[in-house]
Protein backbone atom coordinates (compact mmCIF):
# COMPACT_ATOMS: atom_id res chain seq x y z
CA UNK A 1 0.00 0.00 0.00
CA UNK A 2 1.46 3.32 -0.81
CA UNK A 3 0.11 7.06 0.50
CA UNK A 4 0.79 10.12 -0.33
CA UNK A 5 1.99 13.01 1.79
CA UNK A 6 2.72 17.07 0.92
CA UNK A 7 4.99 19.13 2.24
CA UNK A 8 6.98 22.18 1.88
CA UNK A 9 10.39 20.60 2.46
CA UNK A 10 11.64 17.17 2.79
CA UNK A 11 14.58 16.86 4.84
CA UNK A 12 16.87 13.56 4.41
CA UNK A 13 18.83 12.43 7.30
CA UNK A 14 18.07 12.88 10.64
CA UNK A 15 21.81 14.19 12.21
CA UNK A 16 22.47 17.47 13.55
CA UNK A 17 22.64 18.95 10.34
CA UNK A 18 19.04 17.68 8.92
CA UNK A 19 17.75 18.59 11.97
CA UNK A 20 19.00 22.23 12.24
CA UNK A 21 17.44 22.62 8.51
CA UNK A 22 14.15 21.26 9.80
CA UNK A 23 14.09 22.82 12.87
CA UNK A 24 14.93 26.37 11.51
CA UNK A 25 12.12 25.92 8.37
CA UNK A 26 9.46 25.00 11.25
CA UNK A 27 10.71 28.26 13.18
CA UNK A 28 9.50 30.21 10.63
CA UNK A 29 6.34 28.36 10.01
CA UNK A 30 7.38 26.21 7.07
CA UNK A 31 6.07 22.48 6.91
CA UNK A 32 8.55 20.08 6.70
CA UNK A 33 9.25 15.77 6.68
CA UNK A 34 12.28 14.64 8.30
CA UNK A 35 13.49 11.18 7.15
CA UNK A 36 16.09 8.71 9.02
CA UNK A 37 16.82 5.31 7.88
CA UNK A 38 18.48 4.49 11.23
CA UNK A 39 17.21 4.17 15.25
CA UNK A 40 19.42 6.12 16.54
CA UNK A 41 17.94 5.36 20.21
CA UNK A 42 19.75 1.38 19.16
CA UNK A 43 22.86 2.50 17.49
CA UNK A 44 25.99 3.48 18.87
CA UNK A 45 26.35 6.81 18.61
CA UNK A 46 28.03 8.51 21.55
CA UNK A 47 31.00 8.99 19.18
CA UNK A 48 31.34 11.90 16.36
CA UNK A 49 31.39 15.23 16.16
CA UNK A 50 32.33 16.65 19.23
CA UNK A 51 33.46 20.56 19.53
CA UNK A 52 31.39 23.27 18.58
CA UNK A 53 33.13 26.94 18.50
CA UNK A 54 32.04 30.29 19.00
CA UNK A 55 30.15 31.30 16.01
CA UNK A 56 28.51 27.92 16.13
CA UNK A 57 27.25 28.62 19.65
CA UNK A 58 26.41 32.10 18.68
CA UNK A 59 23.83 30.32 16.24
CA UNK A 60 22.33 27.86 18.26
CA UNK A 61 22.07 30.82 20.86
CA UNK A 62 20.08 32.55 18.00
CA UNK A 63 17.86 29.40 17.36
CA UNK A 64 17.05 29.43 20.85
CA UNK A 65 19.47 25.68 21.62
CA UNK A 66 22.32 26.49 23.58
CA UNK A 67 21.10 26.66 27.26
CA UNK A 68 19.96 23.35 26.49
CA UNK A 69 23.20 22.22 25.20
CA UNK A 70 25.57 23.94 27.79
CA UNK A 71 23.07 22.11 30.57
CA UNK A 72 24.50 18.96 29.24
CA UNK A 73 27.91 19.13 27.57
CA UNK A 74 31.50 20.14 28.60
CA UNK A 75 32.18 24.19 28.87
CA UNK A 76 36.19 23.81 27.73
CA UNK A 77 38.02 27.59 28.27
CA UNK A 78 41.92 26.28 27.92
CA UNK A 79 44.22 24.18 26.59
CA UNK A 80 47.41 22.55 27.81
CA UNK A 81 50.51 20.82 25.01
CA UNK A 82 52.96 18.43 26.32
CA UNK A 83 55.95 17.38 24.61
CA UNK A 84 58.57 14.67 26.66
CA UNK A 85 56.47 14.88 29.74
CA UNK A 86 57.18 19.13 29.51
CA UNK A 87 54.84 22.04 29.43
CA UNK A 88 54.57 23.43 25.97
CA UNK A 89 53.75 27.31 26.20
CA UNK A 90 55.12 28.53 22.76
CA UNK A 91 52.01 26.55 20.55
CA UNK A 92 49.29 24.81 21.19
CA UNK A 93 45.47 24.77 20.93
CA UNK A 94 45.30 27.73 23.98
CA UNK A 95 46.19 30.15 21.68
CA UNK A 96 42.65 29.52 20.27
CA UNK A 97 41.00 31.01 23.11
CA UNK A 98 43.11 33.90 23.39
CA UNK A 99 41.90 34.83 20.04
CA UNK A 100 38.22 34.81 20.85
CA UNK A 101 37.71 38.33 21.78
CA UNK A 102 34.59 40.29 19.96
CA UNK A 103 32.03 37.52 21.19
CA UNK A 104 30.03 37.18 24.43
CA UNK A 105 30.68 33.46 24.28
CA UNK A 106 34.06 32.53 24.50
CA UNK A 107 34.20 29.25 25.28
CA UNK A 108 34.39 25.83 23.37
CA UNK A 109 31.38 23.70 24.10
CA UNK A 110 31.97 19.53 24.20
CA UNK A 111 29.26 17.50 23.76
CA UNK A 112 28.89 14.32 21.76
CA UNK A 113 26.45 14.28 19.21
CA UNK A 114 23.94 11.86 20.55
CA UNK A 115 23.21 14.25 23.22
CA UNK A 116 23.38 17.19 20.65
CA UNK A 117 20.97 15.60 18.52
CA UNK A 118 18.48 15.06 20.76
CA UNK A 119 18.32 18.52 21.87
CA UNK A 120 17.56 19.60 18.50
CA UNK A 121 15.02 16.65 17.93
CA UNK A 122 12.93 17.42 20.56
CA UNK A 123 12.90 21.20 19.65
CA UNK A 124 11.98 20.13 16.53
CA UNK A 125 9.12 17.77 17.35
CA UNK A 126 7.88 20.23 19.93
CA UNK A 127 7.13 22.27 17.35
CA UNK A 128 5.21 19.83 15.38
CA UNK A 129 7.23 18.56 12.86
CA UNK A 130 7.18 15.31 11.43
CA UNK A 131 10.15 12.77 11.43
CA UNK A 132 10.52 9.52 9.99
CA UNK A 133 12.72 7.68 11.95
CA UNK A 134 13.13 4.31 10.40
CA UNK A 135 12.05 5.40 7.18
CA UNK A 136 14.62 5.64 3.79
CA UNK A 137 14.60 7.48 0.64
CA UNK A 138 14.20 5.13 -2.04
CA UNK A 139 14.52 7.41 -5.19
CA UNK A 140 13.20 10.70 -6.68
CA UNK A 141 12.24 13.09 -9.60
CA UNK A 142 12.30 16.48 -10.22
CA UNK A 143 9.63 17.54 -12.88
CA UNK A 144 9.81 21.65 -12.89
CA UNK A 145 7.05 21.15 -15.99
CA UNK A 146 4.68 20.15 -13.35
CA UNK A 147 1.71 22.30 -12.27
CA UNK A 148 1.65 23.29 -8.70
CA UNK A 149 4.26 24.40 -6.60
CA UNK A 150 5.63 20.70 -5.76
CA UNK A 151 8.10 19.79 -7.94
CA UNK A 152 9.96 17.05 -6.48
CA UNK A 153 8.35 13.47 -5.92
CA UNK A 154 9.82 11.34 -3.45
CA UNK A 155 9.53 7.29 -2.58
CA UNK A 156 10.59 6.26 0.98
CA UNK A 157 10.00 2.83 2.58
CA UNK A 158 9.77 1.69 6.47
CA UNK A 159 12.39 -1.02 7.30
CA UNK A 160 11.09 -3.10 9.07
CA UNK A 161 7.59 -3.27 7.38
CA UNK A 162 8.29 -2.83 4.07
CA UNK A 163 5.43 -0.01 3.75
CA UNK A 164 5.64 2.98 0.92
CA UNK A 165 5.15 6.63 1.35
CA UNK A 166 5.21 9.20 -1.74
CA UNK A 167 6.26 12.55 -0.53
CA UNK A 168 5.71 15.12 -2.65
CA UNK A 169 7.07 18.53 -2.08
CA UNK A 170 8.49 21.75 -3.14
CA UNK A 171 12.60 21.43 -2.24
CA UNK A 172 14.53 18.56 -0.70
CA UNK A 173 17.66 18.41 1.01
CA UNK A 174 19.99 15.85 1.43
CA UNK A 175 21.84 15.98 4.90
CA UNK A 176 22.37 12.13 4.32
CA UNK A 177 25.99 12.15 5.09
CA UNK A 178 29.24 11.42 3.49
CA UNK A 179 27.05 8.64 0.76
CA UNK A 180 24.98 10.50 0.28
CA UNK A 181 21.32 9.11 -1.97
CA UNK A 182 20.48 12.48 -2.95
CA UNK A 183 23.24 13.83 -4.18
CA UNK A 184 24.08 10.46 -6.13
CA UNK A 185 20.66 10.51 -7.66
CA UNK A 186 20.96 13.77 -8.58
CA UNK A 187 24.07 13.20 -10.08
CA UNK A 188 26.30 15.92 -8.77
CA UNK A 189 30.14 14.39 -8.67
CA UNK A 190 31.70 14.53 -5.50
CA UNK A 191 35.77 14.56 -6.22
CA UNK A 192 38.58 15.37 -3.69
CA UNK A 193 41.73 13.36 -2.66
CA UNK A 194 41.29 10.01 -0.42
CA UNK A 195 44.62 9.37 1.54
CA UNK A 196 46.44 6.81 3.74
CA UNK A 197 45.87 8.50 7.12
CA UNK A 198 44.18 6.48 9.45
CA UNK A 199 43.34 7.60 13.14
CA UNK A 200 41.75 6.26 16.20
CA UNK A 201 39.40 8.02 18.24
CA UNK A 202 38.26 6.45 21.76
CA UNK A 203 35.44 7.50 24.13
CA UNK A 204 35.16 6.60 27.51
CA UNK A 205 36.12 6.42 31.30
CA UNK A 206 39.87 7.02 31.74
CA UNK A 207 42.24 8.04 34.37
CA UNK A 208 45.00 9.51 33.74
CA UNK A 209 48.13 11.63 36.00
CA UNK A 210 48.17 14.43 33.10
CA UNK A 211 48.47 17.46 34.51
CA UNK A 212 45.53 19.88 34.03
CA UNK A 213 43.74 17.16 32.10
CA UNK A 214 40.07 18.30 33.07
CA UNK A 215 40.99 21.85 31.06
CA UNK A 216 39.01 20.70 28.32
CA UNK A 217 41.55 20.13 25.56
CA UNK A 218 45.16 18.56 25.78
CA UNK A 219 48.03 17.55 22.85
CA UNK A 220 50.56 15.43 23.34
CA UNK A 221 53.30 16.01 20.84
CA UNK A 222 54.19 11.94 20.32
CA UNK A 223 57.20 11.13 18.81
CA UNK A 224 55.44 7.35 17.80
CA UNK A 225 51.98 8.26 18.02
CA UNK A 226 51.24 11.91 16.31
CA UNK A 227 49.61 14.65 17.35
CA UNK A 228 47.89 13.05 20.16
CA UNK A 229 44.35 14.77 20.90
CA UNK A 230 42.57 14.44 24.30
CA UNK A 231 39.54 16.34 24.85
CA UNK A 232 37.16 16.62 27.96
CA UNK A 233 33.56 15.52 26.90
CA UNK A 234 29.73 15.59 28.47
CA UNK A 235 28.98 13.36 31.72
CA UNK A 236 32.53 12.61 32.69
CA UNK A 237 33.80 11.19 29.49
CA UNK A 238 36.71 11.69 27.71
CA UNK A 239 38.33 11.73 24.76
CA UNK A 240 41.86 10.20 23.25
CA UNK A 241 42.70 11.07 19.24
CA UNK A 242 45.71 9.71 17.76
CA UNK A 243 47.25 8.46 14.35
CA UNK A 244 47.79 5.49 12.82
CA UNK A 245 51.84 6.05 12.26
CA UNK A 246 53.06 3.92 9.36
CA UNK A 247 54.66 1.61 11.86
CA UNK A 248 51.49 0.82 13.06
CA UNK A 249 50.04 0.20 9.90
CA UNK A 250 52.43 -2.23 8.68
CA UNK A 251 51.68 -4.07 12.03
CA UNK A 252 47.96 -4.02 12.29
CA UNK A 253 46.93 -3.34 8.63
CA UNK A 254 43.15 -2.13 8.94
CA UNK A 255 42.51 -5.17 11.39
CA UNK A 256 43.07 -3.19 14.42
CA UNK A 257 41.09 -4.80 17.38
CA UNK A 258 39.88 -2.79 20.28
CA UNK A 259 41.74 -4.17 22.52
CA UNK A 260 44.93 -3.06 20.41
CA UNK A 261 43.85 0.20 19.99
CA UNK A 262 43.50 0.75 23.75
CA UNK A 263 46.88 -0.38 24.47
CA UNK A 264 48.01 2.25 21.25
CA UNK A 265 46.06 4.11 23.42
CA UNK A 266 48.20 4.11 26.28
CA UNK A 267 51.60 4.34 24.68
CA UNK A 268 50.59 6.92 22.98
CA UNK A 269 49.92 9.15 26.63
CA UNK A 270 53.62 8.43 27.53
CA UNK A 271 55.12 9.45 30.00
CA UNK A 272 51.95 9.96 31.09
CA UNK A 273 49.78 7.15 32.73
CA UNK A 274 46.35 5.91 31.23
CA UNK A 275 43.97 3.74 32.99
CA UNK A 276 41.16 2.77 30.84
CA UNK A 277 38.42 2.20 32.71
CA UNK A 278 35.81 1.66 30.21
CA UNK A 279 34.95 2.42 26.57
CA UNK A 280 32.30 3.64 24.92
CA UNK A 281 32.54 3.75 21.61
CA UNK A 282 35.85 3.43 19.01
CA UNK A 283 36.87 4.17 15.83
CA UNK A 284 39.34 3.66 13.45
CA UNK A 285 38.55 5.73 10.22
CA UNK A 286 40.48 6.53 7.06
CA UNK A 287 41.00 10.14 6.19
CA UNK A 288 39.17 12.00 2.98
CA UNK A 289 38.97 15.09 0.90
CA UNK A 290 35.97 15.60 -0.83
CA UNK A 291 33.52 18.36 -2.43
CA UNK A 292 30.65 18.11 -3.94
CA UNK A 293 29.99 20.24 -7.43
CA UNK A 294 27.71 21.90 -6.62
CA UNK A 295 25.50 22.34 -3.54
CA UNK A 296 22.41 23.37 -5.67
CA UNK A 297 20.57 21.32 -8.47
CA UNK A 298 17.80 20.71 -10.63
CA UNK A 299 16.28 24.39 -8.76
CA UNK A 300 14.66 22.22 -6.37
CA UNK A 301 17.85 19.79 -4.69
CA UNK A 302 19.75 20.84 -1.91
CA UNK A 303 22.67 19.96 -0.11
CA UNK A 304 24.32 19.81 3.23
CA UNK A 305 27.02 19.32 5.70
CA UNK A 306 28.56 15.48 5.09
CA UNK A 307 26.54 15.21 1.94
CA UNK A 308 28.69 18.12 0.05
CA UNK A 309 31.62 17.76 1.98
CA UNK A 310 33.80 15.51 3.97
CA UNK A 311 37.28 16.18 5.85
CA UNK A 312 39.66 14.77 8.60
CA UNK A 313 38.45 15.89 12.48
CA UNK A 314 41.92 17.67 13.16
CA UNK A 315 40.33 21.34 13.70
CA UNK A 316 37.17 19.46 15.02
CA UNK A 317 35.22 21.85 12.05
CA UNK A 318 32.69 18.53 11.10
CA UNK A 319 29.55 19.41 13.24
CA UNK A 320 30.38 23.52 13.44
CA UNK A 321 30.81 23.06 9.06
CA UNK A 322 27.25 21.64 9.27
CA UNK A 323 25.73 23.92 11.82
CA UNK A 324 27.07 27.04 9.21
CA UNK A 325 25.68 25.14 6.38
CA UNK A 326 22.29 24.81 8.02
CA UNK A 327 21.54 27.89 9.45
CA UNK A 328 22.66 29.56 6.10
CA UNK A 329 20.05 27.70 4.10
CA UNK A 330 17.36 27.45 6.52
CA UNK A 331 16.15 31.29 6.33
CA UNK A 332 16.83 31.22 2.38
CA UNK A 333 14.79 28.28 1.45
CA UNK A 334 12.32 29.11 3.98
CA UNK A 335 12.14 32.73 2.25
CA UNK A 336 11.88 31.26 -0.81
CA UNK A 337 8.91 28.77 0.01
CA UNK A 338 6.90 31.84 1.21
CA UNK A 339 7.32 33.95 -1.42
CA UNK A 340 9.59 36.43 -0.03
CA UNK A 341 12.42 35.97 -2.56
CA UNK A 342 12.54 33.88 -5.73
CA UNK A 343 14.72 30.61 -6.05
CA UNK A 344 17.72 32.86 -7.42
CA UNK A 345 18.24 33.28 -3.73
CA UNK A 346 19.41 29.62 -3.16
CA UNK A 347 22.22 30.58 -5.73
CA UNK A 348 23.77 32.17 -2.79
CA UNK A 349 23.87 29.58 -0.56
CA UNK A 350 25.84 27.38 -3.09
CA UNK A 351 27.86 30.85 -3.66
CA UNK A 352 28.37 31.07 0.11
CA UNK A 353 28.93 27.88 1.77
CA UNK A 354 30.85 26.03 -1.40
CA UNK A 355 33.66 28.25 -1.31
CA UNK A 356 33.69 28.20 2.41
CA UNK A 357 33.67 24.28 2.40
CA UNK A 358 36.51 24.34 -0.37
CA UNK A 359 38.91 26.47 1.64
CA UNK A 360 38.22 24.49 4.83
CA UNK A 361 39.57 21.45 2.59
CA UNK A 362 42.60 23.28 1.37
CA UNK A 363 43.31 23.69 4.96
CA UNK A 364 42.51 19.96 6.38
CA UNK A 365 44.70 18.64 3.56
CA UNK A 366 48.04 20.41 6.04
CA UNK A 367 46.21 19.67 9.11
CA UNK A 368 45.90 15.96 8.34
CA UNK A 369 49.16 15.44 7.37
CA UNK A 370 50.77 17.39 10.24
CA UNK A 371 48.48 15.97 12.74
CA UNK A 372 49.80 12.36 11.41
CA UNK A 373 53.22 13.53 12.46
CA UNK A 374 54.32 14.32 8.53
CA UNK A 375 55.39 17.58 6.53
CA UNK A 376 53.16 17.79 3.44
CA UNK A 377 54.89 18.14 -0.02
CA UNK A 378 53.52 22.08 -0.25
CA UNK A 379 56.01 22.77 3.11
CA UNK A 380 58.99 20.25 2.85
CA UNK A 381 62.62 21.53 2.76
CA UNK A 382 60.54 25.05 5.17
CA UNK A 383 59.54 23.14 8.11
CA UNK A 384 61.24 20.13 10.22
CA UNK A 385 58.65 19.78 12.85
CA UNK A 386 55.29 18.77 11.92
CA UNK A 387 54.39 20.08 15.31
CA UNK A 388 55.32 23.85 14.54
CA UNK A 389 53.96 23.54 11.25
CA UNK A 390 50.73 22.50 12.40
CA UNK A 391 50.87 25.62 15.05
CA UNK A 392 52.06 28.26 11.92
CA UNK A 393 48.88 26.37 9.86
CA UNK A 394 46.29 26.58 12.97
CA UNK A 395 47.36 30.26 14.47
CA UNK A 396 47.12 31.65 10.43
CA UNK A 397 43.50 29.95 10.50
CA UNK A 398 41.90 30.60 14.37
CA UNK A 399 39.67 33.33 13.65
CA UNK A 400 38.22 30.51 10.12
CA UNK A 401 38.37 28.01 12.61
CA UNK A 402 36.57 28.87 15.40
CA UNK A 403 33.65 30.39 12.82
CA UNK A 404 34.05 34.52 13.66
CA UNK A 405 36.18 35.23 10.78
CA UNK A 406 34.11 32.82 8.01
CA UNK A 407 32.49 35.86 5.75
CA UNK A 408 30.91 35.80 2.48
CA UNK A 409 31.88 38.25 -0.76
CA UNK A 410 29.25 41.08 -1.83
CA UNK A 411 26.46 39.40 -3.83
CA UNK A 412 22.36 40.68 -3.70
CA UNK A 413 22.08 40.16 0.06
CA UNK A 414 25.90 41.41 1.12
CA UNK A 415 26.16 45.27 -0.09
CA UNK A 416 29.04 47.22 0.12
CA UNK A 417 27.93 49.53 3.48
CA UNK A 418 28.02 53.55 2.59
CA UNK A 419 28.23 54.22 6.75
CA UNK A 420 30.41 51.95 9.28
CA UNK A 421 33.57 50.00 8.85
CA UNK A 422 32.15 46.36 9.22
CA UNK A 423 31.94 44.81 5.98
CA UNK A 424 28.85 43.25 4.26
CA UNK A 425 29.24 39.17 4.69
CA UNK A 426 31.10 39.38 7.88
CA UNK A 427 29.56 38.63 11.52
CA UNK A 428 27.55 41.30 12.71
CA UNK A 429 28.60 42.54 16.30
CA UNK A 430 27.26 41.62 19.15
CA UNK A 431 26.49 44.09 22.67
CA UNK A 432 24.80 45.30 25.05
CA UNK A 433 21.83 47.44 25.52
CA UNK A 434 19.41 48.10 27.85
CA UNK A 435 15.49 48.30 27.80
CA UNK A 436 13.86 50.83 29.00
CA UNK A 437 13.34 50.51 33.37
CA UNK A 438 16.11 47.71 33.33
CA UNK A 439 19.97 47.88 35.31
CA UNK A 440 20.31 44.53 33.41
CA UNK A 441 21.86 44.35 30.11
CA UNK A 442 20.71 42.26 26.97
CA UNK A 443 22.58 40.85 24.18
CA UNK A 444 21.81 42.28 20.38
CA UNK A 445 22.24 38.65 19.47
CA UNK A 446 19.25 37.60 21.69
CA UNK A 447 17.48 40.44 20.78
CA UNK A 448 17.60 39.88 17.03
CA UNK A 449 16.50 35.69 17.68
CA UNK A 450 16.99 33.91 14.09
CA UNK A 451 13.56 33.30 13.27
CA UNK A 452 14.05 33.83 9.60
CA UNK A 453 13.48 37.49 10.17
CA UNK A 454 16.04 40.35 8.94
CA UNK A 455 16.65 42.79 11.42
CA UNK A 456 17.18 46.81 10.99
CA UNK A 457 19.24 48.38 13.94
CA UNK A 458 18.75 51.94 13.82
CA UNK A 459 21.12 54.03 15.53
CA UNK A 460 20.21 57.40 16.65
CA UNK A 461 23.38 58.75 18.06
CA UNK A 462 22.60 61.43 20.64
CA UNK A 463 19.03 62.12 19.93
CA UNK A 464 19.92 66.06 20.71
CA UNK A 465 22.15 66.01 17.65
CA UNK A 466 20.48 64.08 15.64
CA UNK A 467 17.14 64.56 16.49
CA UNK A 468 15.87 66.59 13.29
CA UNK A 469 17.25 63.88 10.36
CA UNK A 470 16.29 60.98 12.72
CA UNK A 471 12.48 62.50 12.37
CA UNK A 472 12.33 62.21 8.58
CA UNK A 473 14.40 59.55 8.18
CA UNK A 474 11.74 57.48 10.15
CA UNK A 475 9.20 58.31 8.31
CA UNK A 476 10.76 57.76 5.22
CA UNK A 477 11.82 54.06 6.48
CA UNK A 478 8.37 53.72 7.58
CA UNK A 479 6.90 53.46 3.94
CA UNK A 480 9.49 51.77 2.68
CA UNK A 481 9.12 48.94 5.14
CA UNK A 482 5.36 48.70 4.39
CA UNK A 483 6.18 47.79 0.74
CA UNK A 484 8.33 44.47 2.12
CA UNK A 485 6.10 41.32 2.87
CA UNK A 486 4.48 40.90 6.38
CA UNK A 487 6.75 39.68 9.41
CA UNK A 488 10.07 39.30 6.93
CA UNK A 489 11.79 42.47 8.96
CA UNK A 490 11.52 43.81 12.55
CA UNK A 491 13.28 46.84 13.74
CA UNK A 492 15.00 48.03 17.15
CA UNK A 493 16.27 51.63 17.62
CA UNK A 494 19.37 52.14 19.40
CA UNK A 495 19.63 55.43 21.19
CA UNK A 496 22.99 56.94 22.82
CA UNK A 497 21.54 58.11 25.41
CA UNK A 498 22.06 57.31 29.74
CA UNK A 499 19.14 54.77 30.48
CA UNK A 500 18.96 57.19 33.84
CA UNK A 501 16.66 59.77 31.53
CA UNK A 502 14.66 57.08 29.78
CA UNK A 503 11.49 59.75 30.31
CA UNK A 504 13.02 61.79 27.11
CA UNK A 505 12.54 58.87 25.01
CA UNK A 506 8.82 59.79 24.17
CA UNK A 507 10.57 62.61 22.33
CA UNK A 508 12.77 60.20 20.37
CA UNK A 509 11.64 59.03 16.84
CA UNK A 510 12.03 55.46 16.29
CA UNK A 511 10.50 52.14 14.85
CA UNK A 512 10.44 48.67 16.95
CA UNK A 513 11.07 48.59 20.30
CA UNK A 514 13.97 51.09 21.72
CA UNK A 515 16.90 50.24 23.64
CA UNK A 516 19.22 52.62 25.20
CA UNK A 517 23.03 52.08 24.28
CA UNK A 518 24.03 53.84 28.02
CA UNK A 519 27.90 53.29 27.12
CA UNK A 520 27.36 53.77 23.14
CA UNK A 521 29.34 50.46 22.83
CA UNK A 522 26.55 49.18 20.21
CA UNK A 523 27.36 52.25 18.39
CA UNK A 524 31.06 51.73 18.98
CA UNK A 525 31.26 48.13 17.47
CA UNK A 526 29.40 49.07 14.94
CA UNK A 527 31.47 52.18 14.34
CA UNK A 528 28.65 54.07 13.62
CA UNK A 529 29.57 57.57 14.96
CA UNK A 530 27.00 59.36 18.00
CA UNK A 531 26.72 62.39 16.08
CA UNK A 532 25.23 61.36 12.83
CA UNK A 533 23.71 57.67 13.77
CA UNK A 534 22.98 55.11 10.67
CA UNK A 535 21.26 52.04 10.22
CA UNK A 536 22.33 48.17 9.92
CA UNK A 537 20.69 45.65 8.26
CA UNK A 538 21.79 42.40 9.58
CA UNK A 539 20.40 38.77 8.05
CA UNK A 540 18.08 36.08 9.94
CA UNK A 541 21.95 34.61 9.96
CA UNK A 542 23.34 37.25 12.16
CA UNK A 543 25.43 38.35 8.65
CA UNK A 544 25.55 41.88 8.34
CA UNK A 545 23.87 42.38 4.94
CA UNK A 546 23.98 46.35 4.50
CA UNK A 547 24.71 49.56 6.30
CA UNK A 548 23.79 53.51 5.30
CA UNK A 549 23.53 56.58 7.02
CA UNK A 550 20.34 58.28 8.49
CA UNK A 551 20.32 60.88 5.93
CA UNK A 552 20.69 58.29 3.39
CA UNK A 553 17.83 55.81 4.60
CA UNK A 554 16.56 55.25 0.96
CA UNK A 555 19.13 52.88 -0.29
CA UNK A 556 17.50 50.86 2.54
CA UNK A 557 14.56 49.94 -0.24
CA UNK A 558 16.67 49.86 -3.03
CA UNK A 559 19.04 47.38 -1.10
CA UNK A 560 15.88 45.02 -0.44
CA UNK A 561 14.58 45.91 -3.57
CA UNK A 562 17.69 43.96 -5.15
CA UNK A 563 16.21 40.18 -3.83
CA UNK A 564 12.97 40.16 -2.67
CA UNK A 565 10.39 38.95 -4.83
CA UNK A 566 7.72 41.80 -6.44
CA UNK A 567 9.89 44.66 -5.64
Amino acid sequence: MTTNIKTDVLIVGGGPVGLLVAYGLARQGVDTVLVEKHDKEHQAMYGRATTLYPRTLEMLDQLELLDELNQIGYIGRNSVTYKDGKRVTSRGWHVMFQRMSGTFLDYCLNIRQKYSENVIRDAYLEMGGRAYIGWALEDFTVDNQREGDDKVTSRIRQADTGENLTVCSKFTVGADGGHSLVRRLSDIPFEGDRTDFKWVRIDGQFKTNMPDADLGFASIESKSHGNVLWVQLDHGVKRIGFAMTDEMLAKYGNSLTEKQAKEEAVKSMEPFSLEIEKVDWWTLYSINQRVADTFFANDRILLAGDACHTHSSGAAQGMNTGVHDAVNLAWKLGGVVKGWYSTDMLQTYDNERRPAAKHLIELDKAFSATISGQIPDTHKGLYADANELFTKLFDESIQFNIGLGIHYNESIVNKAPSTGMVSAGWRAPDALVYAPGSRIPVRLFQLTRNTGMWSILIFTGQPTLTRETLALSMKKLTVSLEKLPKGMVRCFTLIAHSITEGDQVFAIPRIGHAYYDSDRSAHAAYTISTSSGGVAILRPDGILGYATALEDIETVEAFFNGFVSGN
